[in-house]
Parts: C-alpha cells; structure tokens; sequence
C-alpha cells in the first residue's frame, strides 16, 4: 500500500525558517514510527518542504529513519496562514508521478482536499481514498475562530471533509464542536448524516517510547523548583503567553524559590526580550530544543502550565508534560478536563494573571510535591493520558487504514 502523507508546518522563526519544534512534525514522526514498524508493507511519502528552509534540520533522517517511509522535499510558503491554500498543479504532478499508484492521500492541510482530489481526477485519470485530519479546527460561529472571520477556514475546511473518504478529529472536544457548529448552519439535513458516517478519532499526542527513552540520570538545570511553559509565544497571544507572564511577576513579589523556563519554539520573541520582562527566568537554550534536550527539560519540571481555549485538543505538550511527572495548571475545560478529571485541585477557572499566579502559589506551598505525584489520582490522570500515546492509538489508526483500504 502506498500513502501520500501530506504534512502541515506551522512554526517558523522571524526570519521565515521552519523549525522541527512543532507539534504537527512529532505527530507524523511519532504515527509513522509505530506504523511503519507495525505494517512493514506499507510505505509512505511524507510531503514536508525543503531542508534549506528548516532552521534546525541537517538530514530528513534526523526526524525518522525507516525503509517505508521516504520524505519528498516540497516548495511550502514558509506562513502558517498562506500555506493552507497555495496549491501548485505543477509542482504537485511531480510528487505523484514520482511515486506512482498512490493508494491513500493522508492530508492533513484540511483546506487543500478538494484540490488534490480534483487533480487526481483530471490528471492521473483515478481517486485514491482520501484521509483527511484537521490539526486547527476554526469554528466562528461557536466563537472558536483561529483567524478573523471575514477570512475564516471553516468553509474550505468542511469542503476538505465532506470531499474526504475519512474525517479524522483529534479528540472528542474537537468532534463534538465540529458537529455542532454544522448543526447550526445546516440544522439536521444530509450533510450531517454524511458525516457522521465517515468520521474517526486518533487521539494521539505524545510517544511514551520516546519519553520514558530520553528520561535524564542527572540534574543539568539549578536545583529549584522548575514552571514549564511549553508553548509557542505568538504575535496573536494564541496561548496566552502575556497573562502567564504577569502571573509570574505577581508571583515573585511573594516568593523566589523557583525558576521559570520557556521553550520558546518559535522564537518570535526573543530571548532577550524574555530577560528584559520575566523575574526568576531560567534560560536553557538560546534556540530551538532537539527532542533529547525538550524530553530531558521535561523531567526537570515540576510544573506545567497550559493556557488554550480555543485549542480544544489542548496540545501535545500538555500530554508530554503529564507522561514526564510535571503537575500541570490548566482550564477545566475540553481535553484537559477529560485527562485531569473533575476532582483535580490545580485548575484555574480564568485566564487571569492573578489566578494563574495563586494557583502556582498554591503548588509551590506543598512541601513536598512528590507527594502528589505519589497519589491514585496522578496514576489516574497517568493512565487517562495514556489513551493519547502513539503506541495505543496507532492500532485504532490501522484499523481504520485497512478498513478504508478494503471498502
């Protein structure tokens, strides 16, 4: 079986350069590692953009190396907007005369489906089956917007499914909002029925593989408790960077027995700027982290905070994090809610500086937090989090590969 594995990039420096920082780049190494180990017959073409434009990747290699899976360099718009519908016929025919029968195109660049699938029609004269995944959801009229919505994806992104043999959504959060928002545009009509008939979850964000493989034997960072924020900090506050911030600086007038690290994937603010505005920061790395480097920072926090609204996943971090021990700060709402459970003492209820600030006060005051770590609850949420792993959910993704395949 041959499968066209479409990849969506989207953090890239100021200076235009992707980086493999990006959740979307580990969940295609992290799927593709556990099913081309599990399915050896399949093969797979990961359409990714080219090596010159990456920040920090040498080699294709360095993401993954497997017999079945090649990597095909593709002129991207190095922007997390535009690259969702720059489609180029001509550059495209090259990848699929490249590879030959293609029998599955798995795109995960929602709004580009129709496009691909017209092209096959037209030019290569057959229709592969279509798996079609949406990594940034954008539901304006359930006030879920990633973007204005006088330019809103929705439209391309319901044209991407309803054209697709398979929709597959990230969690039940994002299904659930998903058939509700169509609910209010089309009421109960055929559309609906539609799609309900071809839609799958593959809930999976992190490889406990990969974080039990890189947990560190010694301490490399000061010996104080350590706040994580994992996240990107970007131009539009996407996850609320600036409020976690001020929490810190209210945090600091009350104490100073911690330490605060950012992974800063996107580097769009600066390091620099980040030392001019945030007491009790601890610098790790000037640059983007190798995997290495980000599992073993995870070990050494005690901490996480995780600050989405409208990322109803609540991203791959949030998951890392709980794999790696870290106790996490987050809303009661969505997946975070479905992993830590009703009970769970450290949520805030608001993004506001001075609840984030309480609440990581509130953390710190345990004398011991292992104590926490140590309880059935943490085992609970440990084994709830567990259902998002590579290693589980690749058997449900082939599943329905083969399912599909065979219809």
């Amino acid at each position: 079986m041959n499968i066209l594995y479409i990849l969506q990039q989207s953090v890239y420096d100021k200076e235009g350069k992707w980086t493999t920082a990006d959740s979307n780049i580990n969940i295609m190494v992290g799927i593709l590692r556990e099913l081309s180990r599990k399915r050896k017959k399949w093969k797979f073409y990961v359409l990714i953009d080219r090596l010159k434009k990456f920040r920090d990747l040498k080699s294709y290699l360095d993401l993954i190396e497997a017999e079945n899976v090649k990597f095909i360099p593709f002129p991207f718009i190095v922007n997390a907007f535009l690259n969702r519908y720059n489609f180029c016929v001509r550059e495209f025919e090259k990848v699929a005369k490249s590879i030959g029968k293609i029998d599955i195109v798995w795109n995960n660049i929602t709004e580009l489906t129709r496009n691909i699938k017209t092209y096959f029609y037209f030019r290569q004269k057959y229709l592969p089956k279509f798996i079609t995944c949406c990594y940034w959801l954008d539901l304006p009229y359930l006030n879920q917007s990633k973007v204005p919505k006088e330019v809103t994806y929705f439209w391309r992104q319901l044209d991407g499914f309803e054209c697709s043999d398979l929709c597959v959504f990230t969690c039940k959060s994002t299904l659930n909002a998903f058939m509700k928002h169509l609910t209010l545009i089309f009421k109960d009509t055929f559309l609906l029925k539609d799609f309900r008939s071809k839609t799958t979850i593959w809930d999976f964000g992190y490889s406990e593989n990969e974080i039990l493989k890189y947990k560190p034997k010694k301490r490399e960072i000061p010996n104080k408790r350590t706040i994580l924020f994992l996240n990107r900090l970007s131009e539009i506050n996407y996850t609320h960077h600036i409020e976690f911030i001020e929490a810190i600086k209210l945090l600091s007038r009350k104490r100073n027995d911690f330490q605060v690290i950012f992974t800063n994937p996107s580097m769009k603010v600066s390091f620099k700027q980040l030392k001019k505005i945030v007491p009790n920061l601890f610098i790790y790395k000037e640059d983007v982290l190798s995997r290495e480097e980000y599992v073993k920072l995870l070990w050494w926090g005690d901490i996480s905070v995780h600050l989405f609204e409208k990322e109803l996943y609540g991203g791959c971090s949030f998951r890392e994090a709980i794999e790696a021990d870290n106790i996490p700060v987050a809303l009661p709402i969505y997946e975070y809610a479905r992993i830590l459970g009703d009970s769970y003492p450290f949520y805030i209820k608001n993004i506001s500086p001075e609840e984030i600030a309480d609440v990581l006060d509130t953390i710190l005051n345990c004398l011991n937090i292992c104590n926490f770590r140590g309880t059935k609850s943490f085992s609970e949420i440990k084994i709830r989090n567990y259902e998002s792993s590579f290693e589980k959910v690749s058997n449900k993704v082939i599943l329905d590969i083969e399912s599909l395949f065979e219809s």
